[in-house]
């Protein structure tokens, strides 16, 4: 009978009844910040707290409904229960954990899960949001391959306060579609599928950065119909609607009582940082061109690290 698996994720010590591949290695001696644990949940909990069509929220706890996989009932920033559903797999249950749950236990940590891949340059963070289908994941890609040291590929945790945003790193691995492992020439012998159901799959990555770090910049990411990369600031007046539009899962913060820091949280965010507006071609537009319209804009250059 195992103690359980111990990892740091968002810079927090987490212990869980699941292995939870890809994460970074923790210290089972040091204290423990988030408990995973498999159990039930009773049917009637949180019955009369506010409801959603596969979640229920109270402030400090949150049921999230995975329909054919389980329940996760998230409490206090610091345990997940999940509850098997059938014949789940543990890959499964995993990619639910690491997504929706740990979003949930962000929030009610004060952490804001920014739906955004995230790279280190010499002087801080740069987020890349967008809409999904924008090529969020490809562009991370093509910036890992140009030399880019990775914080996170899909949720980035952002701590807001008024010393300004704080990006922190989540783990060393990409989850890449089908058709991005093909764009960036990626289709590695030790890619691990991240569930089932799903073309989408782990890739490891050598440069990455466990520590947090400023946030100096935002990219929104966008296609359009040009034949050319384009870029522009985003006026400080469409800012707040864009990033409060990436907060992921964002409704949870109106079951969990947490409206009013979430937008506070959006706006410092907004004021914090330079925030441009980056148009990928619909037609043309290749990893490695998207990836040196980044680099060029923001001066990145000097950050980057030849391929291990």
């Amino acid at each position: 009978m195992t103690d359980g698996y111990y990892y740091r994720h968002y810079g927090l010590a987490l212990r869980s009844d699941l292995a939870l591949p890809h994460l970074l290695p923790g210290d089972p001696a040091a204290p423990v910040d988030i408990d995973i644990r498999l159990g039930p949940i009773a049917d009637d909990r949180l019955a009369e707290a506010m409801h959603f069509r596969n979640w229920r929220a109270e402030p400090g706890e949150i049921l999230f409904h995975a329909f054919g996989i389980g329940r996760l009932l998230i409490a206090g920033g610091t345990t997940i229960t999940v509850d098997r559903e059938g014949a789940a797999t543990d890959a499964a249950l995993v990619s639910i954990i690491l997504g929706t749950g740990m979003s949930a236990l962000l929030m009610q940590r004060h952490i804001l899960p920014m739906h955004a891949c995230s790279i280190a340059g010499d002087d801080g963070a740069i987020l890349v949001i967008g809409r999904s289908g924008a090529g969020k994941s490809t562009l991370l890609g093509g910036l890992m391959a140009a030399g880019c040291t990775m914080l996170a590929d899909d949720v980035t945790g952002v701590i807001v306060d008024a010393g300004g945003a704080t990006a922190i790193p989540a783990f060393p691995a990409m989850r890449l579609w089908t058709d991005s492992l093909s764009l960036l020439d990626r289709d590695d012998e030790d890619k691990v599928q991240v569930r089932e159901d799903i073309e989408k799959y782990y890739i490891g990555v050598d440069r990455f950065r466990a520590e947090p770090m400023p946030v100096r910049a935002v990219v929104l990411l966008q296609a359009h119909g040009g034949g050319d990369v384009t870029t522009r600031e985003v006026p400080m007046g469409n800012r707040v609607e864009a990033l409060a539009r990436y907060v992921h899962r964002k409704k949870f913060l109106r079951g969990l009582g947490l409206q009013p820091w979430g937008f506070d949280a959006v706006v410092r965010l907004a004021q914090s940082v330079e925030m441009v507006a980056i148009g990928r071609p619909a037609i043309g537009a290749t990893p490695a061109m998207m990836a040196g319209a980044v680099i060029d804009h923001f001066g990145l250059a000097s950050a980057l690290q030849p391929a291990r």
